[in-house]
């Protein structure tokens, strides 16, 4: 800012000067005067000024760094996108949150960005997001799933027909839409299509034959061939058997992980949620309690 507010010195800011040319007719003139009209000039300058330097004031956005060719901008604010090229790769960054590396042909903005919530959306391409903000302060919307960070690093990306893939690489995160939840550890991934909303998640490392069963929904399938390790996976299809089937994931479970003691196949059967809720913190994979909160918030 111009040293000109101050004394007069330096180049006018031509804001100031209407302000000026509006409380001219109030300017101390050298006569015996009331302080009320000077009190009422000093609050209605120190009310235009503030004004006017709440509308010159930067809005918060993302940092954005060249990783890569010329994305273009150098910082993204609520309701801005940023689209890399083919030669492009940006990082987006914010102190209190985390970084985003963002790959070539890539369309993502900014939706939401408050101290308590920072929303972006990806509309298609790949980011690599690694963030330190407290669990469920992180999300990014996809065009069929909501994407909550709780805890972690991780890719995600969406294709042009709108299918979106994370892989987890440390921590966990959630795919939401419309009531459909997904849990996805580290080193695990999941899908979402348009339509569908969030599919299974399914560990990397799972065989060729249990990975394609996830991806056409073939629950016998699964349940024969998940190994102890996929219990996660098998914990998904709680919530998306109907009632008829859900003893059978039930027993496969039983199979595969050590069942609380609070927990009874009856209550399971039934469609519990506590008890549902349970056997995933069972899975020693995290607080199932933080999406709770963070859902209880929305």
């Amino acid at each position: 800012m111009s040293d000109y507010l101050w004394d007069k010195s330096g180049e006018p800011d031509g804001e100031i000067q209407k302000l000026e040319t509006l409380l001219a007719p109030l300017k101390y003139r050298g006569k015996r005067t009331s302080r009320v009209p000077l009190a009422i000039a000093a609050s209605l300058f120190l009310a235009l000024a503030g004004g006017w330097m709440a509308l010159h004031r930067e809005a918060p956005g993302w940092q954005v760094s060249t990783l890569a060719g010329n994305p273009g901008v150098t910082r993204l604010a609520k309701g801005e996108f940023l689209q890399t090229d083919a030669q492009s790769r940006a990082k987006l960054e914010l102190t209190s949150v985390g970084t985003v590396e963002v790959e070539p042909n890539t369309r993502i903005g900014v939706v939401t960005i408050r101290p308590d919530q920072q929303r972006l959306e990806l509309k298609s391409g790949k980011i690599h997001a690694s963030i330190w903000a407290p669990p469920g302060q992180f999300s990014v919307n996809t065009p069929s799933a909501l994407t909550v960070d709780l805890g972690c690093a991780y890719t995600l990306e969406v294709s042009d027909e709108g299918v979106g893939l994370v892989r987890v690489t440390a921590g966990w995160v959630a795919f939401e839409s419309d009531g459909t939840e997904s849990f996805i550890p580290a080193t695990a991934m999941c899908k979402t299509r348009p339509g569908r909303g969030p599919g299974i998640p399914v560990y990397v490392d799972a065989p060729e034959s249990l990975q394609t069963a996830v991806d056409r929904f073939d629950v016998s399938g699964i349940l024969v061939l998940a190994r102890p390790r996929d219990a996660m996976t098998v914990w998904h299809l709680l919530r998306r058997v109907p009632a008829s089937r859900r003893g059978d994931v039930y027993d496969a479970l039983a199979q595969l992980m050590k069942i609380p003691a609070s927990v009874s196949r009856d209550h399971v059967i039934n469609g519990d949620a506590k008890s549902i809720d349970a056997l995933w913190d069972a899975l020693d994979l995290g607080s199932i309690g933080w999406w709770r909160q963070w859902k209880s918030r929305l």
